[in-house]
């Protein structure tokens, strides 16, 4: 640059501090920045480790599962009995509806006895 094109901004004091304090305040931001950016690509990478583990960990599962399939005899389960036992399993699974159901009434309940106090 020229000595011709140089321009001269006149601070003042306190000017001058706060533009310190901002610019310091600004590194600060960025290099916490860069540290949680570091963080992530650490955690992404253990994520990735993590994911080619299991994937690893459910293909021997998936061949585990077939020898075992393959070596243990077939069962022929006719219509009937296997209707018996779906119907049994059935009844054993919760329904959500009666559970659901149930905390309305609660809920109506407890809205009542706010009435009653209020």
């Amino acid at each position: 640059m020229n000595k011709n094109n140089l321009i001269h901004v006149k601070l003042e004091y306190d000017e001058a501090i706060e533009a310190k304090r901002n610019l310091l305040s600004s590194e600060i931001e960025i290099l916490k920045l860069a540290k949680n950016i570091k963080r992530y690509h650490r955690l992404r990478s253990e994520e990735l480790k993590s994911r080619a583990r299991f994937l690893r960990q459910m293909k021997e599962l998936k061949i585990s599962v077939g020898g075992l399939q393959q070596a243990l005899p077939k069962i022929n389960i006719s219509p009937a009995v296997r209707n018996e036992k779906e119907q049994e399993i059935s009844k054993k699974i919760p329904k959500k509806e009666k559970e659901d159901y149930s905390l309305e009434a609660q809920l109506r309940e407890i809205q009542e006895r706010l009435r009653e106090i209020g």
